[in-house]
This record gives C-alpha cells, sequence and structure tokens, in this order.
C-alpha cells in the first residue's frame, strides 16, 4: 500500500514540474516576442523620422524662399547672357541692370513656394519682350531641389516663338539658380525641352543657362 502512495506522489511531482516548465517556456516566448516587436516599432519609427530630417529641398527662410515678386527680363535666344545685367557699373555703362533691350522690357514674375513645390506667373508688361506679346499671361509649375533651384515647366496663353523652336510655342521649361543672399536669380527660359536640346547640341552656346535674370522687386 506505502509503494502505491509513493508511485502516486511520484507522477504528481513529475505532471506539476513539467506544467510549471512549460509555463516558463511560454512566458520567455512571449517575452521575447514583445521585445522582438519593440525593436521593429522602434526600427520603423527611426525610418520614419530618417524620411521626416531627409527632406530634398532646403529649410524655407526668408533668404532662400522663392516667394515674392520679381522684376525680370526674358530673352527668346537661350544664348543669350544676361549676366551682363549684373555687371559693376562703370563709365559707359552706369546702370547694368538697364542695359541693352532691359530697359524697354517687362517680364514680372511672381513665385509661391511651399515645401519644394513652386507655381508661378507672369503677365507681360505693355511693352512685351524678345520672348512674349504685350498682355500674354504665363504660368509655371516646378520643384526646389536640394541645393535650393528650381526648375520646371511653363504655359503661355498666347504663342511664343523661342529660338529653339521650328514652330510657336505656347509651353516649354524653365531652371532658376538663386544667389546666396536671395536677391537674385539667374537662369534658362526656353522652349519644349526636346527642342532646347536639339538646339544646345546643334549650336554654340557657352551661356544657354542665362537668357532669363531677375531680382526682388
Amino acid at each position: 500500500m506505502k509503494s502505491s502512495w509513493f508511485i502516486v506522489l511520484a507522477v504528481i511531482l513529475i505532471a506539476a514540474a513539467l506544467a510549471a516548465a512549460g509555463c516558463s517556456s511560454g512566458k520567455s516566448s512571449s517575452a521575447s516576442a514583445g521585445n522582438s516587436g519593440s525593436a521593429a516599432s522602434s526600427g520603423g519609427s527611426s525610418s520614419a523620422a530618417g524620411t521626416a530630417s531627409g527632406s530634398s529641398c532646403p529649410a524655407v527662410t526668408a533668404a532662400t524662399s522663392w516667394t515674392g515678386k520679381w522684376v525680370s527680363w526674358g530673352y527668346s535666344d537661350p544664348c543669350f547672357d544676361a549676366r551682363v545685367h549684373f555687371y559693376p557699373p562703370t563709365t559707359d555703362n552706369p546702370d547694368p541692370w538697364e542695359e541693352t533691350m532691359a530697359g524697354v522690357m517687362d517680364f514680372p514674375v511672381t513665385f509661391t513656394q511651399t515645401g519644394c513645390d513652386i507655381t508661378g506667373s507672369i503677365n507681360v508688361g505693355p511693352n512685351g519682350t524678345m520672348v512674349a506679346q504685350p498682355g500674354c499671361p504665363i504660368t509655371l509649375t516646378g520643384k526646389v531641389d536640394s541645393t535650393g533651384a528650381a526648375s520646371g515647366t511653363w504655359h503661355a496663353y498666347c504663342n511664343i516663338q523661342m529660338n529653339t523652336a521650328d514652330q510657336p510655342t505656347d509651353s516649354g521649361v524653365w531652371s532658376l539658380n538663386m544667389e546666396p543672399g536671395g536677391s537674385t536669380f539667374i537662369g534658362a527660359f526656353g522652349g519644349p525641352a526636346a527642342d532646347t536640346a536639339k538646339y544646345k547640341d546643334a549650336e554654340s552656346c557657352p551661356s544657354a543657362n542665362s537668357n532669363w535674370v531677375g531680382k526682388r522687386g
């Protein structure tokens, strides 16, 4: 009889030990899964933060924002070197900004920058320009890149004869760089990208990025 009780007691102790071991293993697995989930969550948070901080355009400040009104001159020939408007004054040329045709042209542009997106509008003045006829409205859309340069496409509500196009066009591409002080820009205003590329290949055009210049109005 005593040996039977010993056998029963041994079976109970073994069962209890197995149950305890199973419970401990379950807790360990659960804790491990929880830690793994936390790590994944942390990794996701880190990735999201990296995306947020890795913006494709510089922080917008008063000096770097394109937002505002600009006085500008635009030329139909992408090879025109409009940088002459920013040359230092001389006795023969006391006001470089008004040099050549600039004094009789009116090509005012207003930009609005929101984050990396930029929109703009031009209402050609009463004298017209070498780019567009008087009163022609032009809209611009584009992006600001990591260097602060802006580029995109334009659409005119009139026909424009660009030197790069065989026929008048009402759309094209543009690109601008702002000087570090944020008060002037220089860049290109051209016809359709494919036409402009062909024109540059066919011509000796070292100043193809300077037929559009401006300064804050």
